[in-house]
């Protein structure tokens, strides 16, 4: 046998971080449904996009040092940094930019999803949270506004 100390894994969360119990889930899902309800109601599409973006297409710019600007995870896979979402207008622009000759006029979305905020945790503020957002593309009309 090896006189190495076995290290036990923590049973703390980082900083910033939280378990969700049933309770609160059964809330949050309520809460989702009414407002999954009436995006449909009002013709918006359901749009998910993946967590991870490359860390330029979210607006963060390598600096001349070896990490992306502060405020997110991130990390360099092979070649290219990549990123975890800090909001989800970001990844919303790179999939327009996609798929804007494919996209109807206007594009209505709306998105559910966990972003992640590399930033200094406090009370009510979370490094990771469920973000909801609502979008309408490709008009000027002011009533696309008010009904947002």
């Amino acid at each position: 046998m090896s006189n190495e100390k076995k290290i036990k894994p923590s049973k703390e969360l980082p900083l910033g971080f939280v378990d969700r119990q049933e309770k609160e889930l059964l809330t949050r899902d309520f809460i989702i449904s009414n407002i999954k309800e009436v995006m449909i109601k009002y013709g918006f599409e359901y749009l998910e996009t993946p967590s991870f973006e490359y860390t330029d297409s979210i607006g963060k710019f390598l600096p001349d040092k070896d990490r992306p600007d502060e405020g997110v995870f991130s990390f360099k896979d092979e070649k290219k940094w990549l990123s975890l979402r800090y909001d989800l207008t970001a990844p919303l622009a790179r999939y327009v930019a996609k798929n804007y000759l494919e996209l109807p006029r206007p594009f209505k979305r709306y998105q559910l999803g966990t972003v992640w905020r590399n930033e200094k945790p406090g009370p009510g503020r979370f490094r990771e949270f469920l973000q909801f957002d609502a979008d309408y593309i490709g008009t000027k009309n002011l009533q696309a506004d008010a009904e947002l």
